[in-house]
């Protein structure tokens, strides 16, 4: 029986597109969580309960409205869901059982997901992530 020990992937490995839309995702996310973070969060539904908005801040609500919300949520995820997939197939490709790897990670994500959760933001997605997972 192999010891399963599992190794970052080299830079050479990596695939360079998944990486440059990740982080095009995660700076879609970042206008999202601007906003969440500046308003109440009824302002998520409601634009409008604070008062009126002058043209300038209508202007950036729309634009992250409706080019951000949910899009580079849902792109995040699916790259989530690849990184899981590459992840995985590497490990058996050497001859790894990476189930029981990823298992044990989600199982460290849903712990740093509660703790984040509960002491630092109540809008995390990492304990999602981790029972999806």
């Amino acid at each position: 029986m192999q010891n399963p020990h599992a190794a970052p992937t080299s830079l050479n490995e990596r695939i360079h597109s998944l990486d440059i839309l990740r982080g095009f995702a995660l700076l879609g996310i970042l206008f999202i969580n601007i906003q969440l973070f500046a308003l109440p969060n009824a302002s998520f539904a409601n634009p409008l309960v604070l008062g009126e908005m002058s043209e300038l801040e209508s202007f950036a609500y729309w634009l992250v409205h409706v080019f951000a919300e949910l899009k580079f949520m849902s792109i995040f995820s699916i790259l989530f869901g690849a990184g899981i997939l590459l992840f995985v197939n590497r490990l058996t490709d050497q001859g790894i059982d990476g189930s029981k790897i990823h298992i044990r990670r989600m199982m460290w994500l849903l712990l740093f997901g509660m703790i984040h959760a509960y002491f630092i933001w109540f809008g995390d997605i990492l304990v999602a992530y981790s029972v999806i997972a």
